[in-house]
């Protein structure tokens, strides 16, 4: 394995200790495990996102290409900005 890849999965590991800490702080119980499960979730996929943007390490710029068009995904857009307009951090409708 190249060093720069392993350095990927090393941060995605510590994205993932990072969203479930945070949310086990902010879980209150009166909580749903829903609401737990989403906001973890939130926290993984927005701070990856955050990594795909180029926020969270300068050794790692990193894209995404559709192999089909060759072209980025990332272009013109803040992946982190545009994920959290589709992702819930708790459960919708709740009551």
């Amino acid at each position: 394995m190249q060093e720069i890849q392993k350095f990927f999965f090393e941060t995605l590991s510590s994205i993932q200790d990072n969203a479930v800490y945070q949310a086990l702080a902010e879980y209150d119980k009166s909580d749903s495990l829903e609401d737990l499960l989403y906001n973890t979730t939130y926290e993984a996929i927005t701070s990856i996102c955050e990594l795909l943007d180029g926020y969270t390490s300068d050794k790692l710029q990193l894209d995404l290409i559709d192999t089909k068009s060759n072209k980025s995904i990332k272009e013109g857009i803040q992946m982190h900005d545009i994920c959290a307009n589709y992702l819930r951090w708790e459960k919708p409708n709740k009551g």
